[in-house]
C-alpha cells in the first residue's frame, strides 16, 4: 500500500505532526508520497514527493492534513482518481468533515493500512459558465456572489430550463448533500443527509421572507443568471468573474468524493459533536 500525503504547510501544528508521521512510516518501511505543493516544509528525498495533481494517481488512501478547507482542496485533485481520502484534523478548528484528530493518528495507522474503516461516497457538483468551456467541480458548493457586498442583486433561477424562482439577495448557493451543512446551513439553508443525491439552492440575505431555500432532485440542472456583473467560487476558491446576465449552469458531477469514516461515526452523531445540533437548552440555573 502506498500512502498519499497532502495537508495545509501553514497551519501551526503541520510540521511537526507531518515529520513525526513521516518518521514512523520510514522506521515501519511503509511506503508514502508527499505533496510536492509543500516539498519545503518537510526533508524529503526525491523518491517520496509526488506532484500535486498526480498524488492521487499513484497512492491508495490520500491522508488530508488540516482541517476543512484543506480537505475540500484534497478532493478537487484526489476525486477524479476515486481514492478514498481520510481527513485529520490539526485543529484548533472545528474539523467537521475530517474524521481523525492528529493525536489519535499514530494508533490508527494498523487500521489505516489494513482497510478498516468505512467509506462514504459523496456527491460532488459541477459548474460551467456560458462564457467559459471549463468545467469546474465542487465537493461543498459554489456561490454566485456580486462585486458590490453593501448591495443586493437579482438572480434568475432556472431549473431544466423552466422558470423557478426570482431572487433579490446578496447571493446564491448552490451546494451538494456535503455542504448542506456549510455556508448554506449558515444562510437558513436545510441539513441534508452527505449520502443522499440532492442539489440545494440557498440565497444569501434575501430581500424578503418567501425568498426560500429550494432542495432539487440530482438528476436536473440548476441555471442561474445574474442580473449584474458576479463572482462564482467553488468550495470557497475564486474561480471566475462572471459578466451581466451571464448564465452558469449546475448539475451533479460525474466525480465523487471518496470520505473515510475510520471511528465510524453516524451522522447524526457528528452533527451533535460538532455542531452541538439538536442539543436541548440547559435551564438548570435558572431561578
Amino acid at each position: 500500500m502506498i500512502l498519499g500525503i497532502m495537508g495545509n504547510a501553514a497551519k501551526p501544528r503541520f510540521v511537526p505532526t507531518v515529520s513525526s508521521f513521516v518518521l514512523l512510516l520510514r522506521e515501519r518501511g511503509i511506503k508514502f508520497l508527499y505533496d510536492d505543493e509543500n516539498r519545503d516544509s518537510i526533508q524529503l528525498i526525491p523518491s517520496e514527493l509526488a506532484p500535486h495533481a498526480t498524488l492521487g494517481h499513484d497512492a491508495d488512501i490520500v491522508l488530508s492534513f488540516g482541517g476543512d478547507g484543506t480537505l475540500l482542496h484534497t478532493a478537487a485533485a484526489v476525486a477524479p482518481f476515486g481514492k478514498p481520502i481520510l481527513g485529520i484534523n490539526l485543529g484548533p478548528g472545528l474539523g467537521y468533515l475530517t474524521d481523525l484528530e492528529s493525536s489519535n493518528l499514530h494508533e490508527r495507522l494498523n487500521d489505516i493500512l489494513s482497510g478498516n474503516y468505512a467509506i462514504e461516497e459523496r456527491m460532488m457538483i459541477q459548474a460551467i459558465s456560458e462564457h467559459d468551456n471549463k468545467v469546474y467541480h465542487a465537493l461543498n458548493d459554489f456561490v454566485i456572489g456580486q462585486h458590490e457586498v453593501s448591495r443586493t442583486q437579482a438572480f434568475q433561477v432556472f431549473i431544466d430550463g423552466t422558470p423557478a424562482a426570482n431572487y433579490r439577495a446578496d447571493g446564491l448557493i448552490v451546494a451538494s448533500p456535503t455542504g448542506s451543512t456549510a455556508y448554506s446551513l449558515s444562510a437558513g439553508g436545510p441539513i441534508i443527509e452527505p449520502t443522499l443525491q440532492a442539489i440545494i439552492v440557498t440565497p444569501i440575505c434575501p430581500h424578503t421572507l418567501t425568498m426560500r431555500p429550494l432542495a432539487i432532485a440530482d438528476h436536473r440542472t440548476v441555471t442561474i443568471r445574474s442580473r449584474g456583473k458576479g463572482i462564482l467560487t467553488a468550495d470557497g476558491e475564486h474561480v471566475r468573474s462572471l459578466e451581466i446576465g451571464e448564465q452558469v449552469f449546475v448539475r451533479k458531477s460525474p466525480q465523487s468524493a471518496k470520505l473515510v469514516n475510520i471511528q465510524r461515526r453516524d451522522f447524526y452523531q457528528v452533527l451533535r459533536d460538532k455542531l452541538n445540533w439538536g442539543a436541548a437548552p440547559d435551564f438548570s440555573d435558572e431561578i
